[in-house]
């Protein structure tokens, strides 16, 4: 009987060892939470461009300590060194996008020399060039009016006369004119003129 009782004192101790411990180390401080600064931040003027135009690449946020940092993406001419300014700085600089860069997003990276490892991206979306205007003729005796909008009850915002070489941006059905829906829209004067008076030297894309 002594031994069963000295044995459960000595279970029972153990146990309210172990509960005493767990809380110990659950109300143990955790210490602080290390810092982390926020990455940097980039952003590139306009997102959508056009070939050969001109983007500004702008940094926020990278390290001081950084003794240069440069931008670069297979859509620019060349990698940039950006401009610094400022305390807190901020790097900036113009960037040119290649004459032959292909249509579709692309994918900027900006690192700095001289304050560690860091990556900062941001995206560019480069336009498909514009289609070369198809050269037409305008065959009506009279010339042809070009109109606001593709139909012959549209303001009147131009005209060319009979023989007169155009050029054609796209086609847009409209109204019908001698049995003829299709409409080609011109740059100057801007407007639309009438398939049924004007002949195209060639395939004239649809309208987007």
């Amino acid at each position: 009987m002594l031994v069963r009782n000295a044995v459960s004192g000595c279970v029972a101790v153990a146990v309210a060892s172990v509960a005493m411990t767990g809380l110990a180390h659950a109300d143990a401080p955790t210490g602080p939470t290390p810092h982390t600064a926020p990455a940097p931040r980039v952003t590139v003027t306009p997102t959508v461009a056009k070939q050969k135009a001109t983007v500004a690449v702008k940094v926020v946020g990278a390290p001081k300590t950084c003794r240069s940092v440069s931008a670069r993406s297979d859509a620019f001419v060349k990698p940039v060194t950006l401009a610094k300014k400022g305390n807190p700085p901020v790097y900036s600089g113009p960037a040119g996008v290649k004459a032959n860069a292909a249509p579709g997003p692309h994918q900027v990276m900006v690192g700095g020399v001289g304050c560690g490892k860091w990556t900062a991206k941001a995206k560019l979306t480069v336009l498909a060039p514009s289609p070369k205007p198809v050269k037409g003729k305008v065959i009506s005796k009279t010339g042809v009016h070009v109109r606001q909008q593709p139909t012959s009850s549209s303001r009147i915002t131009g005209a060319y006369r009979k023989g007169q070489s155009i050029d054609l941006i796209c086609r847009k059905v409209g109204q019908p004119v001698g049995g003829n829906r299709t409409w080609y829209q011109v740059k100057t004067p801007k407007g639309w003129v009438t398939a049924r008076y004007v002949k195209a030297n060639g395939a004239v894309p649809p309208c987007k």
